[in-house]
């Protein structure tokens, strides 16, 4: 008896180091908490450049109309998929590209980002994606949310006074 004992302990010693060696080998992930917007290189391809372009990503008010309708109606798009449109900002003619949820995830690891305001389903009046992207071209298919751009801070203010003006709806 006291053998089998022994042996069982043994067995369970080993198995307890086995897995505290596993487990300690798993690095922890890191998750971005966005608190207003953040800028994401490498999203949609754009003709003519070889990296994609930077989107403009913010955490999804759910107990809002979903953000889609919201810029329908208010360019009179027309349509609430593939929502695309320009517009003039500070004389600037722009268009902005608004990313359906599984652009979202192919072109980014939407599990890296951390959601803050989470809904149970029977608060969730809109949209059920957590996260918002946009990106934005000028008449030459160029980035104007790229860090080399000129139009980033004109940009980023422009989508920013978007997103507000969403979330106080």
């Amino acid at each position: 008896m006291e053998r089998t004992i022994k042996t069982l302990f043994i067995r369970g010693f080993l198995v307890f180091i086995m897995v505290a060696a596993t487990t300690s080998c798993i690095t922890p992930r890191h998750t971005v908490e966005i608190h207003d917007y953040i800028l994401v290189p490498n999203g949609k391809p754009v003709l003519g450049k070889d990296k994609g372009l930077t989107a403009f990503i913010f955490e999804n008010n759910q107990r809002k109309i979903p953000f889609q309708q919201f810029l329908a109606d208010k360019y009179n798009v027309g349509q609430y998929t593939d929502v695309a449109y320009w517009v003039n900002v500070d004389g600037h003619r722009l268009r902005v590209m608004l990313y359906e949820n599984a652009e979202l995830e192919k072109y980014f690891v939407v599990s890296d980002f951390m959601v803050t305001n989470v809904e149970n389903v029977a608060n969730q009046i809109g949209s059920s994606a957590k996260f918002i992207a946009i990106s934005v071209i000028n008449d030459n298919n160029e980035d104007c949310l790229a860090d080399e751009s000129l139009y980033k801070n004109l940009t980023a203010d422009y989508l920013k006074s978007l997103k507000d003006e969403f979330n106080n709806l």
